[in-house]
């Protein structure tokens, strides 16, 4: 592996951004690996040669730089784009890496557990260098590895000399190590030492020239900020794999246990040729039950599998979608992984540990508190349950894991039966790290939460379907209620802020986190065109996958109003203001920061939303690709641009079935309830990473003002005060 070096250009633009709100510093320096999820300097070095690019050397930062990443990052290697047919027509030679999107490349570089269940993060993560690796905290580093340069103009006034460099512990007692090395070389400090008392981090840094000058820095000082990501889907990054699903150029599915033989199922599933497959509709002589199939080992063989045999089962399931996480389906598109890595490009003084522990599905009851199902691996040795976030979060601060966990307190919360009205209370116990025994204090926490708690997802699916009999037997796979209007929803709005009011309480009992340092993300709003209209003006529009699948404007009217009524709830439970119901548990509110500034980008983006320059186009695009003789059309689903720029944030059900293409486990592969399970529980209805990256782009804004940093210069006006 190549050793990793800082980019002089990363440590000389440190002098260049502080200009002007100080003087010019005589040393520049920067946090080696500094986004500390990241073992490998390499997956950084993705992030940090795409945000150069974006930034430039005028050192300021665009709004939306994040997207500007995302795209730099993820736009993938043809000439032309206009179509995933142009693009693979015009491919570059790193067409098919950047087609799976950057976090394909990254995922085996992470510090987390994938190997086996349960899944999360290490207490201790070894991490890479440029001089080698060490063993970490994954929670509390003791040190961070940090590179010194001279500034450009004591560079050039040094030129071929050699340089002294001396360093020393600011901490009481520590030992002075010197250095002698060409001047033009930086100086790299393995072990930069950390505490969370800043008097007792850091080092002190001085050199001397060729000529018998000095310069100092009495204050390298890394800051090393905690984030933690609590909630649902819309923070997991559902419906974006870190590395998403390939599939055959030749070979399609047919979703019929009974033509489940011994012969291969393409040639059992001809259709009809068809001069016009309709714009996003099943046309005429298309079979229904045939779409896309995985690309699989066999056929890259040249074999083929018969479709009941345990040889293609393997295959099939080998080539699953890969997460970071599969049993929430969390994955590093999620915001606030955009978030933490933005924070820590943007100050290079400055390092970012991250744990998110956002879960598909989590609500705040089963999610937060209590442990819930997995969205994948429910069959694997400890995989039938997800352990609650909670419990989870107080393992990872408590210095001695479960057992430091000595402090108890019970939560009344309201429960119900997914589907039902009725309600009822439910006590729940929790045993919290005492204050002592936590490693260190959490700087802020990205929540987002609600949604699942008051059926907003069932909903969404009563937007699309006629009569609960289109979904009942995907319902009876997962063991619940996944369609019910709003009559349900409301029942559930009503106790929303009991429940947000235990989220406050046990944030504050179990990890000491003030109100003001949560963030609370409002959702962004899904059902909107290109026009502000609420989806339904083609009924089918990215929704042939199923042919039950429709969007019904009255029924999505209905959910969009009580969208809007769910924001207001959650506005006026986080800060009681006029015209907020009286009563709410939560009183004067919970004092969390509600987000909401990121929805209007959303507004004429959702899940229907059509790119207004080439309407006709796009619309042909979202239709679901099928073969109408040899060839699928409109394009092959073997080259689906899943992380391609589009002009919709939301995905369709027919994104989520060729992004993610989660089939249920313990049923036939080719049961004809798969395709609707596949295409609903791979995250339809939930933002594309380029939503992500928008969401980001607002959150970090807010990140900024808590840790009172400027957004301009990546935080030089701060550094120069201290």
């Amino acid at each position: 592996m190549r050793a990793f070096a800082p980019s002089a250009w990363i440590l000389s633009t440190i002098l260049v951004l502080s200009a002007g709100s100080a003087p010019a510093a005589d040393l520049v320096w920067e946090v080696e690996n500094p986004f500390r999820f990241f073992k490998r300097p390499s997956a950084f070095g993705i992030h940090e040669r795409a945000f150069q690019a974006v930034r430039g050397r005028s050192g300021t930062l665009p709004n939306d730089v994040v997207w500007r990443t995302e795209r730099r990052l993820n736009d993938p290697d043809c000439k032309d784009r206009s179509s995933p047919t142009a693009c693979a027509g015009t491919a570059g030679r790193h067409y098919e890496r950047t087609r799976l999107g950057w976090a394909a490349q990254t995922l085996h570089s992470v510090c987390y557990n994938r190997a086996a269940r349960p899944f999360g993060y290490p207490a201790v993560c070894e991490r890479e260098y440029s001089w080698g690796k060490a063993k970490e905290d994954y929670v509390l580093p003791d040190a961070h590895t940090v590179a010194v340069a001279l500034a450009p103009e004591r560079l050039a006034e040094a030129g071929d000399g050699a340089c002294v460099w001396t360093w020393q512990p600011r901490r009481a007692g520590g030992r002075a190590e010197t250095v002698t090395q060409p001047c033009k070389n930086k100086l790299v400090i393995r072990r930069v030492p950390f505490a969370l008392d800043r008097n007792a981090s850091g080092v002190s840094v001085s050199v001397k020239l060729a000529d018998g000058r000095e310069l100092t820095d009495p204050a390298v000082v890394v800051e090393d900020l905690f984030i933690v990501a609590l909630g649902d889907s819309f923070a997991s990054g559902e419906s974006n794999p870190d590395r998403p699903v390939s599939f055959s150029a030749i070979r399609q599915m047919v979703y019929d246990p009974l033509l489940a033989r011994e012969e291969d199922q393409m040639a059992r599933a001809k259709t009809k040729p068809q001069n016009n497959y309709g714009l996003a509709s099943i046309g005429d002589g298309v079979n229904p039950k045939a779409l896309p199939k995985r690309l699989l080992e066999d056929e890259e063989r040249e074999l083929i599998y018969r479709p009941t045999s345990r040889e293609f089962l393997a295959a099939f399931e080998k080539r699953n979608a890969q997460w970071l996480s599969a049993d929430c389906h969390r994955s590093q598109y999620g915001y606030p992984f955009r978030v933490g890595i933005q924070l820590a490009l943007e100050d290079r003084h400055r390092a970012v540990t991250l744990v998110s522990l956002a879960c598909s599905g989590a609500e705040i009851v089963e999610g937060l508190f209590l442990g819930r199902d997995p969205r994948e691996g429910a069959s694997q040795p400890n995989g039938k349950t997800v352990r609650s976030e909670f419990d989870q979060l107080s393992d990872l601060i408590c210095r001695n894991g479960a057992a430091g966990r000595t402090l108890g307190a019970t939560y009344r919360v309201p429960v119900y039966k997914s589907g039902s009205s009725q309600i009822g209370l439910r006590d729940i116990p929790q045993r919290w790290c005492a204050p002592e025994n936590r490693k260190r204090p959490i700087d802020v926490v990205l929540l987002s939460i609600g949604g699942n708690d008051v059926g907003f997802g069932a909903l969404a699916l009563y937007g699309i379907t006629e009569g609960a009999g289109d979904v009942a037997p995907v319902a009876s796979l997962i063991g619940r209620e996944i369609r019910f209007g709003t009559n349900v929803t409301e029942a559930y709005l009503d106790v929303l802020d009991e429940r947000m009011k235990a989220v406050r309480d046990a944030l504050r009992d179990g990890f000491g986190v003030d109100p003001s340092r949560v963030l609370h993300n409002a959702y962004e709003p899904i059902q909107f065109d290109e026009r502000g209209q609420v989806c339904g003006a083609v009924p089918k529009l990215g929704l042939d996958v199923h042919p039950n699948f429709a969007f019904n404007p009255a029924r999505i009217q209905e959910g969009s109003q009580f969208g809007d009524a769910l924001q207001k709830r959650l506005q006026c439970i986080s800060a009681h203001r006029a015209g907020c119901p009286a009563g709410l548990a939560t009183g004067a509110g919970t004092g969390f920061r509600f987000v909401t500034d990121h929805t209007a980008e959303f507004a004429k983006r959702g899940m229907c939303a059509r790119d207004p320059k080439r309407t006709v186009l796009d619309q042909v695009a979202m239709t679901m690709p099928r073969k109408t003789g040899e060839d699928f059309e409109p394009y092959s689903p073997a080259h689906a641009l899943p992380y391609g720029a589009r002009w919709r944030l939301i995905h369709t059900p027919n994104d989520a079935f060729l992004t993610a293409n989660t089939h249920r486990e313990g049923i036939s592969p080719f049961d004809i309830l798969q395709p609707a399970y596949a295409s609903l529980y791979s995250g339809a209805f939930h933002p594309t990473a380029e939503g992500h990256a928008i969401v980001a782009d607002h959150v970090v804004r807010h990140v900024r003002k808590l840790i009172d940093r400027p957004a301009e210069a990546g935080g030089a006006e701060r550094r120069a005060s201290r």
